[in-house]
């Protein structure tokens, strides 16, 4: 006997068909077997009484169920099918049926082996056997056959043949396998994005977890998920009654539950995870069950609290901003008096005799208080502006040599002072940086090393190219630093134990000269030797075309002594100003300073609205505006001049005690012409007025 695989197989994945079918076979005719499953023509043996009636029915409930019925004769080698099996097959009826060969053929390569021994096994086992093949149709489409067979004897126990039901489970495995994809791929998509996903049932308390699960907690996966009180464990202490608080309640009453909270991994790091979870009833049985995810969140949360720091921040630094800005204006304010009154009273000391001589060092005393104080205020601001992050920085090539050259004579007087000379070498290079920003990175340096120099003394500025750009040099000879004191060269404050000396600071300059040297993209360093001198080294980065270089000099430069009267100029014109300021001390100290002055007449107005009024009247060639007054601020007087055509076009100066780089900015915009801040210093406040009342025509 060949051992042969029936043609139609079986599936475990789907109801398999009733094994009454092929039971009621076993043992009939091959005549009867046609007769009930249409193999054939019908057997003219008469058929006991009311097996027609069961055999019809039969019949009728195989076409229902689409189920092939198959018939092999070991004798012949022939398969007999119903209509079903055909169409399954994509073959056409035959009344002899089909060789096995032809079936054999049809049957997946992949299969063969395993089809071949279950036929072997076959022949020894009088129970059904199962089977699932793969067919080749006509058309060339796979179908998936799952069958069952039981071999059919003769009264002697011979084998005779193969009797055998299938059914085309091709549709319904597909979908299975569409059903396995999706599933993988959310099973995938939730490991991307690193969900763990877990299911409880509420009756019993039995929980499953994913692999995820494990991993959030820092815990290799296991079988069994965890019980309550080995998840509460793996909580932060401080979120433990919020999670009781919360998650039971939502059990109970069948809520959705959405909560963030902090767990503990086993190598102490604390990592925030978000939980989700909905509740599901089978509408049967009424079994509920909870489902839900978990995620880590903690990159969420440290963002949530670095913007909420940064926030702080902010609020911090306007207010730290506000109060400097106020402490600014209200020590700026009497030392406009205390350094006013004194430039006053020193010129007013004209004699050569001792009285006259020792009342000008007492004054001059006065003066150099005062202007100590005032630089402290500025290099105060000055640094906060710079920590602040609100100084612009504006990087343009720099040609060093007219900056350098333009920087030298603003050190005259305390050079002077203390004998030193100054040197220049290889200046000629261009640099990339702001020139306004360098030029006080270098006057900072330059008078630290005339200052802390020795007493005739050379100081020396040179410039060389570097690797990786330009280095600017200043070098003195001066008594030197140890390492100790290297080290806490930059920081604020810290004078290096000059406090009790000779020589006035604050010790406040080298920090605001390294961060602007770092704002630029530079590095500003030091080394010193004690007894020989110290050297500080900027690098800066090399420019690669001049294109409009900038020197650093631009802007108004005024001449460090009062000009000689010219007495050949002819007469300047008589002006009007006009100053709105409700200080009287402040008001007194400019009525002093012009009052000897023939081609000014100034006019004081103490408010705001008296000042727009005396402006109408008066239409004076300037008006000097204080940003503070008691009815209304500078900026409300300045609209209320551009508003009227009488006073428009006239030209308003803020005078301030506010000296914030905000407020400067702001008056700018505005339309001020020029923003002076409080205290005065006479000889510049004289130039820059002149210069301005000269553009007036």
């Amino acid at each position: 006997m060949t051992a042969v695989p029936p043609p139609l197989p079986p599936d475990t994945s789907q109801p398999q068909p009733d094994g009454g079918v092929v039971l009621a076979l076993q043992g009939r005719s091959d005549a009867q077997v046609r007769q009930c499953g249409g193999l054939g023509p019908d057997d003219p043996t008469p058929s006991p009484a009311g097996a027609g009636d069961l055999e019809s029915q039969l019949a009728l409930a195989v076409d229902l169920a689409d189920i092939a019925i198959w018939r092999y004769d070991f004798a012949s080698q022939r398969l007999q099918f119903n209509p079903q099996g055909y169409r399954i097959l994509g073959l056409p009826p035959s009344d002899d049926g089909l060789p096995i060969g032809q079936v054999t053929a049809l049957v997946h390569p992949d299969d063969r082996r395993r089809a071949r021994a279950a036929a072997l096994g076959s022949h020894s086992d009088h129970q059904p056997i199962d089977l699932e093949l793969r067919y080749r149709r006509s058309d060339g489409d796979w179908r998936t056959v799952m069958t069952r067979r039981v071999v059919q004897r003769e009264a002697g126990g011979r084998a005779v043949a193969f009797i055998g039901v299938g059914l085309d489970i091709t549709r319904r495995q597909r979908v299975e396998q569409a059903l396995r994809t999706a599933t993988e791929r959310a099973a995938l998509a939730a490991r991307g994005a690193g969900l763990g996903t877990w299911e409880m049932d509420l009756a019993t308390g039995e929980a499953h977890w994913d692999e995820q699960m494990w991993r959030l907690r820092g815990h290799a996966p296991r079988e069994r998920a965890m019980d309550a009180d080995e998840r509460m464990a793996c909580v932060h202490p401080d979120d433990r009654p919020g999670i009781a608080a919360l998650f039971h309640p939502a059990i109970a009453e069948g809520r959705p539950y959405d909560h963030h909270f902090r767990i503990v991994r086993p190598d102490g790091q604390v990592r925030w995870l978000a939980s989700r979870s909905v509740e599901l009833q089978d509408d049967l049985t009424g079994v509920r069950r909870r489902i839900g995810v978990n995620w880590d969140v903690t990159d969420r949360h440290t963002a949530d609290t670095v913007r909420r720091e940064h926030e702080i921040a902010l609020r911090e630094s306007a207010a730290k901003s506000k109060f400097l800005a106020r402490m600014s204006h209200e020590l700026r304010t009497p030392l406009n008096a205390v350094l006013g009154f004194s430039q006053l009273l020193l010129a007013e000391e004209s004699g050569i005799d001792a009285a006259t001589a020792a009342r000008r060092r007492r004054l001059e005393n006065i003066r150099a208080a005062g202007q100590h104080l005032l630089n402290l205020i500025d290099d105060v601001l000055d640094l906060t502006r710079l920590e602040g992050g609100d100084v612009s920085i504006e990087l343009r090539p720099v040609a060093l040599a007219p900056l350098v050259a333009a920087t030298l004579p603003l050190l005259k007087p305390l050079r002077e002072a203390r004998s030193v000379t100054l040197r220049t070498e290889g200046l000629d290079r261009l640099v990339l940086a702001d020139a306004t920003r360098l030029r006080q990175v270098l006057l900072q340096l330059l008078s630290n090393a005339v200052k802390y120099g020795r007493e005739g003394g050379e100081v020396t500025v040179a410039a060389h190219e570097a690797d990786d750009g330009v280095v600017l040099q200043v070098r003195d000879t001066g008594n030197g630093m140890n390492e100790e004191q290297l080290r806490h060269l930059f920081e604020p404050f810290n004078r290096l134990g000059a406090d009790g000396g000779a020589v006035e600071g604050t010790g406040i300059g080298l920090s605001i000269a390294k961060v602007l040297a770092e704002r630029m993209g530079s590095t500003l360093r030091a080394r010193s030797t004690p007894g020989q001198g110290s050297v500080f080294e900027l690098r800066l980065q090399a420019a690669t075309s001049a294109g409009e270089a900038a020197t650093g000099g631009s802007g108004m430069v005024l001449p460090s002594t009062a000009p000689a009267a010219d007495v050949s100029a002819p007469a300047r014109p008589r002006r009007t100003v006009l100053y709105i300021e409700d200080n009287p001390v402040n008001a007194l100290i400019i009525t002093e300073l012009l009052s000897g002055r023939g081609d000014v007449a100034l006019h004081v107005a103490a408010d705001g609205a008296s000042g727009v009024a005396q402006a109408v009247a008066l239409a004076p060639d300037l008006i000097l505006l204080d940003m503070q007054l008691p009815d209304c601020d500078g900026f409300e007087v300045l609209r209320r001049l551009r508003a009227q055509p009488a006073t428009a076009g006239i030209r308003c100066v803020a005078l301030s005690a506010n000296a914030m780089s905000e407020d400067i900015d702001r008056a700018l915009r505005a339309g001020m012409a020029a923003y002076w801040t409080k205290p005065l210093d006479f000889r510049v406040f004289e130039a820059a007025l002149d210069a301005l009342l000269a553009q007036a025509g």
